[in-house]
């Protein structure tokens, strides 16, 4: 019998509070000072400015970047912010309000799965466990896409259990399983489909369950698919006849099929390290979580347990084995990993055992000794640090502090957990983050904006140049920039170009790096620097 029978029994017992809980944790993590900082290069500018130019152009349907057709990210995420501009006006709050939104969404989702495959106490600690892993936070504070496809893929997930696991209403919750497939298609492509269909033939096909398929409505199913994700790519086509091959063949099927063609190649064992980075401190918890419920064999493992594992493992090796790989990639990953270690943090509360206790304090203990591992590491590397000073503005009494508080909070769960008080030490290592990003957000983040962001710089431009003329940069093109000043740009590839330029006897503006310039000699000699922003040069061939 699936767990989440016994469930509805209790379900109705202060089923709000749980979500007043989620909501008041994500306002301060997702939305606190969201549209304080400037929008950063690489990435927020770039999504940003695609979505300005729909609103400005009245084109939603062919995304444009730098006055080009946009081919590599389907347009979900930027209808959002459009539509927030519309309302809002352009502001980095606006830009990133559905990045929060989204976050939040898939946060009360996952808790609504927790709540129905192990009840409402076990839902609640995934929910927490998801809002405060790291990834979870920088990528619900940021304009990029992942976060919607993560919300829809968790959310065409939930409606599929929840067909699978009771009769009632399964027509209606297939149906809107198919709905959020289709949004997740329009999230980020053909992968928006490829995840939940490959974890759930997993699911049927370990279960023995595959003639569910036959109670999938799988006609009608497609239809509803359809008349989601299919409008958008056939205007697209239309409009454009080289998106298909560009998108489908190039973006998709070539970067994760072919090493010349990847984007961003990395080794098989890259999302290791991403995943217990982004899910810190609760990824030291997964294998536990994964193991000790299969230990006695797939037929015995409760069905919510399974079907976690499989949404986890599919996404995580499925990525792993594609040739393009970026940290981003398996977000839709951690609601399952959130699920399954707010389960087992739940049973330790609830019913604990000698054995269970004891494999918990094993995967509890790497986390204050990796984390005084690497306050010696701050101490002893000052090259590592050096750079981080010159890239970020970040200086080594900076890390000194944060990593001193998240230390000393991991000593004193350790030791809460070792005196039995097991749900104060689950809340101390969540309020670890807490306090982390509230220290982030007001103490590093204002040193680390004018490194990250051309948004000053821009502005200086923009009142320097003639209407119309573009901005230029050396080497990397700061999208940032695009998104404050309404103006297209170009960039400079070569030391011969930027010396051709600043020839020009007509005022020429560039930006370059610091460290780029310093190495350009006849460069140097060639201009004057008018402006300084982090690590950015704004260069010119006549001084003010």
């Amino acid at each position: 019998m699936d767990h989440s029978q016994h469930v509805g029994k209790d379900a109705g017992k202060g089923k709000y509070a749980p979500l007043v809980i989620l909501c008041a944790l994500c306002l301060v993590l997702f939305f606190f000072r969201l549209g304080v900082r400037p929008l950063w290069d690489v990435d927020e500018g770039m999504h940003a400015a695609t979505s300005k130019d729909m609103v400005l152009t009245g084109d939603w349907v062919t995304p444009k970047m730098n006055g080009e057709n946009f081919y590599d990210k389907t347009p979900l995420y930027n209808w959002f912010a459009a539509a927030a501009f519309l309302v809002l006006g352009f502001t980095e709050f606006a830009a990133r309000l559905p990045a929060a939104a989204l976050g939040l969404g898939t946060v009360l989702v996952t808790y609504l799965m927790g709540r129905r495959l192990f009840g409402p106490g076990a839902g609640l600690m995934g929910g927490v466990v998801l809002a405060t892993s790291p990834e979870v936070i920088v990528l619900s504070r940021a304009v990029v896409h992942d976060i919607s496809l993560a919300f829809f893929i968790t959310l065409a997930l939930f409606f599929f259990y929840a067909s699978y696991s009771e009769e009632k209403n399964r027509r209606r919750n297939l149906f809107l399983f198919y709905g959020a497939a289709g949004f997740a298609v329009l999230a980020k492509g053909p992968i928006g489909i490829l995840l939940p269909g490959m974890i759930i033939g997993l699911f049927l096909l370990v279960k023995g369950r595959i003639n569910f398929l036959k109670e999938m409505s799988l006609g009608w199913g497609a239809l509803i698919f359809l008349l989601v994700a299919a409008p958008w790519y056939v205007l697209i086509s239309v409009r454009n006849p080289d998106y298909i091959s560009y998108f489908i063949l190039k973006q998709n099927l070539g970067n994760f099929l072919s090493k010349a063609q990847a984007h961003h190649p990395q080794p098989f064992y890259y999302y290791v390290p991403v995943f217990l980075g982004g899910m810190l401190p609760w990824s030291f918890f997964l294998p536990l979580a994964c193991l000790r419920p299969l230990s006695k064999g797939l037929k015995q493992a409760n069905d919510g347990v399974l079907f976690l594992v499989i949404w986890f493992l599919a996404i995580f090796l499925f990525f792993s084995a594609a040739n393009s790989k970026l940290g981003t990639y398996i977000l839709p990953a951690f609601p399952a990993a959130a699920l399954l270690i707010g389960w087992i943090w739940h049973e330790m509360i609830s019913s604990p055992t000698p054995g269970l206790r004891r494999s918990m304090a094993w995967s509890l203990a790497p986390l204050p000794i990796l984390f005084l591992a690497g306050t010696l590491f701050i101490m002893l590397e000052q090259p590592v640090i050096q750079k981080m000073l010159l890239q970020y503005g970040i200086t080594l009494y900076d890390l000194n502090g944060l990593w001193a508080v998240i230390t000393g909070i991991f000593i004193v769960s350790f030791f809460l957990f070792v005196f039995r008080h097991y749900r104060t030490a689950f809340s101390a290592l969540a309020v670890t983050f807490v306090i982390g990003i509230l220290i982030v957000l007001v103490t590093y983040i204002p040193k680390i904006d004018p490194f990250r962001s051309t948004k000053g710089m821009a502005r200086e431009m923009d009142t320097i140049l003639p209407p119309g003329e573009k901005l230029v940069f050396y080497h990397t093109l700061r999208d940032s920039a695009l998104f404050y000043t309404n103006r297209l740009a170009t960039v400079l590839n070569s030391e011969q170009q930027l010396l051709d330029y600043l020839a020009s006897d007509k005022r020429a503006l560039c930006v370059i790096d610091e460290e780029q310039y310093d190495k350009f000699e006849r460069v140097v000699h060639s201009s004057s620097v008018l402006h300084e922003e982090g690590d950015k040069l704004l260069i010119s061939n006549m001084p003010m």
